[in-house]
């Protein structure tokens, strides 16, 4: 992971967001990240130091006398600051170079360091010109801006100043560690299973749960890119994506093509992950198919299908110059032979085949094979489907 090893100095401001940097410090330690804390004397009313020191951890405060040169020791350890949340109060002072605590003395003695600002507060302040311009005037000297989210405040305002999902920061600090690999290009991914219908209620599908085409577009945002993903019938609140990448959601073959070959037009590279079904019903039934009256001899109900159009040969009929299609296939014999064949006949740029006799649909790992235009074959062992985006959008963009 991106933030393995990597020394993190939290700093909490008084927010009443603060209790929220317990979870975030946990988060950060999952991660693989050595973590050290300093707890503003404003953030002490919100939330006690002992917390962390519960956890082991040091923490440092705005006692200038406990440690004077702390801000000096702290900015050499840094990889990053993050301050999280950071105030109304926090934000401009770092803007107007005031350095009258321990947080913002840190910064004024890291430069050069990435500071990352988590904003909490209430809308009407988050939405304050003077806030917004000095914000802008930090992005010109290594600050970055986790944006915050948007509801309820404790005040009872609603709008722009929530304190994000932990799962959003974490992805907007991987990114400070990651080399801009895609930047300017914009990535099309497609995610899912589609579903044929038989009637109303009934339909035909496979077990894809997405997770493939969604880590494959988190790591593609990480990288700079600007990501549309198509997502087929995905239940989005079990799997976590990036607030940036655009997401269409569709269901059927039919609405999926006019999307696929709409956006990918637009797309300078299309991961193709979305499990696509081969066949669909010949006719489908306007009302629910009833059991009795139906069925011939035996309780035997008879359908015909009819075969879907190969989308990944469609799309490869249409490419455009500098434009690259990946994509991947579900085999359980004769895998290279089988992903040769596939990476020629439908003139892909890359293919990533996956042995699925070896349990891996709708799993959390995957492994398989991937072969590029020029015949190369690379082994992936099983891993995390996360881990695994991650090296292909490397290898991809390493081209």
């Amino acid at each position: 992971m991106s933030l393995q090893n990597k020394n993190i100095l939290l700093c909490i401001t008084g927010s009443i967001a603060s209790y929220k940097s317990v979870d975030l410090y946990r988060r950060l330690k999952k991660e693989g990240a050595n973590v050290k804390i300093i707890v503003s004397a404003s953030a002490g009313k919100f939330i006690s130091p002992y917390i962390f020191e519960s956890f082991g951890e040091e923490v440092f405060s705005d006692d200038a006398f406990k440690s004077p040169l702390s801000h000096i020791a702290l900015s050499k350890f840094a990889d990053v600051i993050l301050i999280a949340p950071a105030t109304y109060n926090t934000i401009n002072k770092l803007a107007a170079g005031i350095a009258d605590t321990l947080i913002t003395l840190t910064v004024a003695a890291s430069p050069d360091k990435i500071k990352v600002l988590v904003p909490a507060m209430n809308p009407n302040m988050f939405a304050n010109k003077i806030l917004k311009d000095n914000l802008n005037k930090l992005a010109k000297h290594n600050f970055y801006v986790v944006s915050p989210g948007t509801g309820n405040a404790a005040c009872g305002d609603f709008g722009e100043g929530k304190f994000p999902e932990i799962e959003d920061i974490i992805c907007d600090i991987e990114p400070v560690f990651k080399e801009k690999t895609l930047k300017g290009k914009r990535v099309l991914v497609t995610a899912g299973a589609t579903r044929e219908y038989l009637d109303p209620v009934r339909f035909m599908s496979n077990g894809s749960s997405g997770k493939m085409g969604i880590s494959l577009a988190n790591e593609a945002i990480k990288a700079g890119a600007e990501v549309t993903l198509i997502a087929l019938n995905i239940d989005m609140p079990h799997k976590y994506i990036n607030r940036r990448i655009k997401i269409i959601n569709r269901s059927g073959f039919s609405d999926f093509k006019e999307a696929l070959l709409t956006e990918f037009k637009k797309c300078d590279t299309l991961f193709m992950a979305a499990a696509v079904s081969d066949y669909g019903f010949k006719e489908k039934s306007p009302v629910k198919i009833k059991k009795s009256g139906n069925a011939g001899a035996g309780g035997i109900l008879n359908v015909e299908l009819i075969q879907n159009e190969d989308l990944l040969k469609a799309v490869s009929e249409i490419k455009k110059e500098g434009q690259t299609v990946f994509g991947f296939a579900a085999e359980t014999d004769s895998i290279i032979e089988n992903g040769r064949k596939k990476l020629s006949e439908k003139s892909l740029d890359y293919i990533f085949i996956n042995d699925v006799s070896k349990d891996i649909i709708g799993g959390d790992e995957n492994e398989g094979f991937l072969i590029n235009k020029a015949g190369e074959i690379k082994r992936f062992e099983r891993e995390p489907k996360a881990s695994l985006a991650e090296k292909i959008i490397r290898d991809i963009a390493a081209q």
